[in-house]
């Protein structure tokens, strides 16, 4: 939705059309960005394991990581539950992975990510392992701060 400044009511801007995998349905966007260099917004589906862009006025989305018939995994091409997305001023792609426990940069444009933060498949409390991400924040030194949700704390990783 979309809320114009001292705006009583919003304009649905993406979505709006059902629950669903559809090019024009959205399911379950947790998280989304705005990317100013195309004018549209990032969208983390997290029941259809996938990134979207949705551009602002567009009737439909285009795939931008993940499958599009919305299976899961644990490659470097497939997502499981992504629920937080941030980029960086680069226009790189930060995903928390949620269910496979793992933060996935994704270069600008690109659809074949590295686990940046976490280990795969490996929810635990150590300093190197994640347990349920739902949000990344990348600073301007491109510094990760990172909501370990199911760990009931926030962990910090720095660019090296």
């Amino acid at each position: 939705m979309q809320y114009l400044l001292n705006a009583s009511s919003g304009t649905v801007v993406a979505g709006g059309n059902g629950l669903g995998p559809g090019i024009t349905q959205l399911a379950y966007p947790y998280g989304f960005a705005f990317d100013s260099s195309s004018n549209s917004l990032l969208i983390a589906n997290a029941q259809t394991n996938n990134i979207v862009r949705w551009v602002l006025g567009a009737s439909s989305w285009t795939l931008v990581i993940g499958s599009p018939t919305g299976s899961s995994g644990n490659t470097s091409t497939l997502l499981n539950q992504p629920i937080g997305i941030t980029l960086d001023p680069m226009g790189n792609i930060y995903v928390a992975d949620s269910a496979n426990h793992r933060i996935q940069f994704f270069f600008a444009g690109q659809s074949n990510g590295t686990t940046i933060a976490g280990v795969t498949g490996s929810p635990g409390i150590s300093q190197h392992k994640l347990n349920a991400p739902c949000w990344v924040i990348v600073d301007t030194q491109l510094n990760l701060y990172v909501s370990d949700t199911a760990n009931n704390q926030v962990q910090f990783f720095s660019h090296s």
